[in-house]
């Protein structure tokens, strides 16, 4: 999982302190909860010096019914619409970093009995590998007048 994910799903889950599921939803789960997926991703070119991914996660909100669970999670959206669309990045042990994800769309659908989706999209920018190139140190430049 990466930071970005692991941001959002303490995000979410302090806004809604139910059982979270990330790997396999069990067929004994636990209502009202939440499941995150891995996300679906895409990269294109962004500069010269970076690449940008794409990320669209599809989170699960279940709870006793339908309307309940699209309610909790326009209200999810809503929190997180509220605050810019940004969400701040956490490490690992839950401390905050000062960086922030800003999501690019947040909405909400139905689903079938007692689930809704929350879906998130947001862009995310990283380095190219680039090879070291040991730094100029001294240039000698010989030059005459005409």
């Amino acid at each position: 999982m990466n930071q970005e994910i692991g941001s959002i799903m303490a995000y979410l889950y302090k806004l809604f302190p139910v059982q979270v599921y990330d790997l396999k939803l069990p067929e004994d789960f636990k209502v009202p909860s939440m499941y995150f997926p891995v996300p679906t991703s895409f990269s294109s070119n962004d500069t010269n010096q970076t690449y940008l991914k794409s990320y669209t996660l599809n989170i699960k909100v279940f709870h006793h019914d339908t309307k309940q669970a699209y309610y909790k999670a326009e209200e999810l959206a809503d929190a997180i619409t509220s605050n810019r669309e940004a969400i701040p990045m956490v490490e690992v042990g839950g401390a905050v970093t000062g960086d922030y994800v800003r999501f690019n769309r947040v909405e909400t659908r139905d689903g079938d009995n007692g689930v809704a989706m929350l879906i998130l999209n947001w862009d995310s920018r990283y380095y190219y590998h680039r090879d070291e190139v040991p730094a100029i140190e001294y240039v000698d430049i010989t030059s005459g007048v005409k």
